[in-house]
C-alpha cells in the first residue's frame, strides 16, 4: 500500500497534468511489453510491437529491460522530475543527470540483485553508457510508443478535461478519492493500491497527479521520496493503440449477446454508469442493468466512488474477452 500524507497546505496544491509525459509512458510501456498477465486492451499493442522490434532496437530493448523489469522499481531518473513534452528533451534532460543520480538510483533499484558490468559503468557515469542509454530510450519509445502518440495524448488530455471538472464540482477531494487505484482518502491520507508498504509526505510540496495510457491498476510514483511528488495513474477510457485490438471475439457475441459483450468490452477500463451509458448509446438505466447482470455473473465489478458508481471488468471477464482459459 502506498500512503500519501498530506497538510493543509497541499490540498491546496493538487495540480492537474494536461499533458502525456513520454518519458513515462516509455517506462511503464516497457513493463508492459515484458509482463505475462498484460491487460486485454494491450493485447494488440503488443502483437504490433512484437514485429516492430528488431535488428538494432532488439539490443536497445535488452538495454533498458535490465533496469525497467515487468514489475518492481525502476531508476528515477529514465522518468525525470522536470517534465518534458518530447522524447528529445527527456533524452537530453536524461544526458544532464549527475552522476550521483545515476549511481544512487541505480543502487536502490539493483538493492536485491547484483548489476551487470555494464550496469556499474552507467552507475560511474561514463560517457559511453550514458550515451548508448540515450540511443536505447529513443530507439525504444520510436518502436513501442510513437505510432500511437495521438491516441496516447488524446486520452490523457480526455481524462484532465474529466477532473478539471471533477475539481469545479467535487473539489480536490472528490478527485483524489475517484483515481483509479486509490483505497481510501480521509482529508488527510490519500491511500492507494501499491506492490510494497510505502509512505510519501507531502510536506507543503503539493502533489501533481499524471494520468498516463500505460499504467495500469496501481499508481506509480518516485522511489525517491525525495523529489517533487507526483502520483501516475491510470487514465480512464478505451485504449485504442490498436484499430482492432480491442473489436468483439467472435466467441463472445454468441455468448452474452451483442449488446452486453460490447459492454465488457467498454469495461476493460473502468467507467462511471453514466460513461458507459454514452459509449453504448442507451439510458442510464438500461446502462446499470448491463453491468449489473455482468456483475452477477463475476465478470465485472462495480464500486461506488463518491457520487458515482465505477463499473470494471474482473479477471474472469478479461480472461472471458481474451479467449484465455482462466484455471479453474
Amino acid at each position: 500500500m502506498l500512503k500519501v500524507v498530506f497538510e493543509r497546505e497541499d490540498v491546496q496544491r493538487v495540480r492537474l497534468a494536461g499533458q502525456a509525459d513520454p518519458m513515462w509512458e516509455l517506462v511503464l510501456g516497457l513493463q508492459k511489453a515484458q509482463t505475462d498477465e498484460l491487460p486485454a486492451p494491450f493485447a494488440g499493442w503488443r502483437q504490433e510491437i512484437a514485429g516492430r522490434v528488431s535488428g538494432r532496437s532488439v539490443e536497445s530493448l535488452r538495454l533498458l529491460q535490465t533496469m525497467v523489469r515487468a514489475t518492481g522499481g525502476f531508476p528515477d531518473f529514465l522518468t525525470p522530475f522536470q517534465r518534458v513534452s518530447s522524447i528529445a528533451e527527456g533524452c537530453d534532460t536524461f544526458l544532464a543527470t549527475p552522476p550521483d543520480r545515476l549511481s544512487g538510483d541505480l543502487a536502490v533499484t539493483f538493492a536485491d540483485r547484483t548489476p551487470s558490468s555494464w550496469v556499474q559503468g552507467l552507475a560511474r557515469g561514463e560517457r559511453r553508457h550514458v550515451h548508448a542509454t540515450a540511443n536505447a530510450i529513443h530507439t525504444m519509445y520510436e518502436a513501442l510508443i510513437s505510432p500511437y502518440w495521438p491516441q496516447v495524448t488524446e486520452l490523457v488530455t480526455h481524462e484532465w478535461s474529466r477532473q478539471t471538472r471533477n475539481l469545479a464540482e467535487q473539489g480536490v477531494g472528490g478527485v483524489l478519492g475517484s483515481l483509479p487505484g486509490v483505497l481510501s482518502w480521509d482529508g488527510r491520507v490519500l491511500r492507494t493500491s501499491y506492490p510494497l508498504e510505502k509512505t510519501v509526505h507531502l510536506a507543503g510540496r503539493g502533489l501533481v497527479l499524471l494520468p498516463s495510457h500505460f499504467c495500469w491498476g496501481s499508481p506509480v510514483t518516485w522511489i525517491d521520496p525525495g523529489l517533487p511528488p507526483v502520483l501516475v495513474y491510470q487514465a480512464p477510457g478505451d485504449r485504442a493503440v490498436r484499430a482492432d485490438g480491442l473489436k468483439l471475439p467472435s466467441h463472445l457475441v454468441p455468448l452474452l449477446g451483442r449488446t452486453r459483450a460490447e459492454c465488457l468490452r467498454l469495461l476493460l477500463v473502468p467507467l462511471t454508469t453514466t460513461e458507459l451509458a454514452e459509449r453504448l448509446g442507451v439510458s442510464l438505466g438500461a446502462a446499470s442493468k448491463q453491468a449489473g447482470v455482468l456483475s452477477t455473473s463475476g465478470l465485472v465489478s462495480s464500486a461506488r466512488r463518491g457520487k458515482s458508481v465505477v463499473h470494471q471488468a474482473t479477471s474472469l471477464g478479461i480472461a472471458l474477452f481474451a479467449g484465455r482459459p482462466t484455471g479453474y
